[in-house]
């Protein structure tokens, strides 16, 4: 009996190890389009990179396959909302979340233990008006709200959206004085331009979309694919990039990250590193494969083609922690600290270098980069 059981356990010992399983949470809109298209294209995957994707249960479990040999098991879960995606992070529901850049950075300012681990998707601030507002840019825009004898009220989301800090500047530049949701004045110019109000819509984008149908809100600023979605209502039009108006200091900001927490990262950063190679390679097919990206898109989100391939065109997707995303990181928190928005215990940073290793944790982004670089090349 005591060599059967001994057998027994060799045998066990011999086998193939369990493949661990890492849970996946995602914001459910288009900037997860690189996520989409390596669940939709398994078969493509493959053939190009040898890493690749296949479905267990349709949306939501697959397994991730290097060549023959599968070595992890993903969990999906998409959410409406990025509260919603760092509450699974927090809860310890998901090691991995997909979500707005500056909704990890605020939770870093309120000492949640998350941390960006990877860019994913750039650009797509954006300003929208009602029908009513005669400009087609931002040129004009300003001319219009320079020329009017009331304030004109533009709606926000998010008191520390990027959108936002992109937009206060642009109206300090102007010198356009404008008053924020708090009742602060700020900006040189001689009398109250823009009246900020901030808009508790709890399902985007139905409340700012309805403000600014109705006329209570002249403009709102607002993130891809939200602005999109509000720009393609009747009443409302999308007249340009937020990110890119002078200063400048936003152009080309991250507007979507890859996150993880810190547990994660230490107890199971083999698995969170083979997710970003296959977020590498996932990248490199968004970029070169535009036409099976938004076919997988808006079969994945079941929404209108005409409104995800604007929102997908006013993007662009980038796995690589380039200068613009580390200046972007850094222009966040240079934003709120001339603000004196910053808790006591982070307004002390001077530099850039010396605040990005509070945010941002580079350990497994740059291994796994390289290997996705040798398959993409290969």
């Amino acid at each position: 009996m005591t060599r059967v059981l001994a057998l027994l356990l060799l045998m066990a010992a011999d086998g193939p190890a369990a493949v661990p399983t890492l849970k996946v949470a995602y914001r459910y809109d288009g900037n997860a389009a690189p996520l989409i298209d390596a669940c939709t294209y398994g078969g493509d995957f493959r053939s190009r990179y040898g890493l690749y994707l296949e479905e267990t249960r349709t949306k939501q479990l697959f397994s991730l396959y290097d060549g023959p040999e599968q070595t992890l098991s993903v969990r999906l879960e998409g959410f409406d909302s990025d509260s919603a995606v760092l509450a699974a992070l927090q809860s310890g529901g998901a090691q991995v979340g997909i979500l707005r850049c500056e909704a990890v950075l605020t939770a870093v300012l309120e000492g949640r233990p998350v941390r960006v681990i990877a860019p994913s998707q750039y650009r797509g601030d954006r300003l929208v008006v009602n029908e009513s507002v005669p400009a087609r840019n931002w040129s004009e825009f300003c001319t219009w709200v320079k020329a009017r004898k009331r304030p004109v009220s533009v709606g926000f989301l998010e008191p520390r959206s990027t959108a936002l800090l992109g937009f206060r500047q642009a109206l300090a530049y102007e010198n356009l004085r404008f008053e924020d949701a708090a009742g602060r004045l700020a900006g040189d110019g001689e009398s109250l331009k823009v009246r900020l109000v901030r808009v508790d819509d709890k399902a985007p984008p139905c409340g700012i979309q309805g403000e600014l149908q109705d006329g209570r809100l002249d403009a709102a600023v607002l993130a891809e694919p939200t602005a999109t979605w509000v720009g393609s209502a009747s009443g409302c039009r999308d007249i340009g990039r937020i990110d890119d108006l002078p200063p400048g200091r936003f152009e080309d900001c991250p507007g979507t990250v890859i996150a993880s927490t810190n547990s994660a990262i230490s107890e199971q950063g083999e698995a969170v590193g083979r997710f970003l190679e296959l977020m590498g390679v996932a990248t490199h097919y968004v970029n070169n494969h535009a036409h099976n990206t938004i076919v997988a898109v808006i079969r994945w989100l079941e929404t209108p083609p005409a409104r995800e391939s604007t929102a997908l065109s006013n993007v662009r997707f980038s796995s690589r922690p380039d200068a613009n995303f580390k200046t972007g990181l850094w222009n966040w928190y240079f934003a709120l600290r001339l603000r004196k928005a910053l808790p006591d215990s982070l307004s002390g940073y001077m530099e850039e270098k010396e605040w990005l290793g509070v945010p941002y944790d580079s350990t497994l982004l740059m291994p796994a980069l390289d290997r996705a670089g040798a398959r993409i090349i290969r």
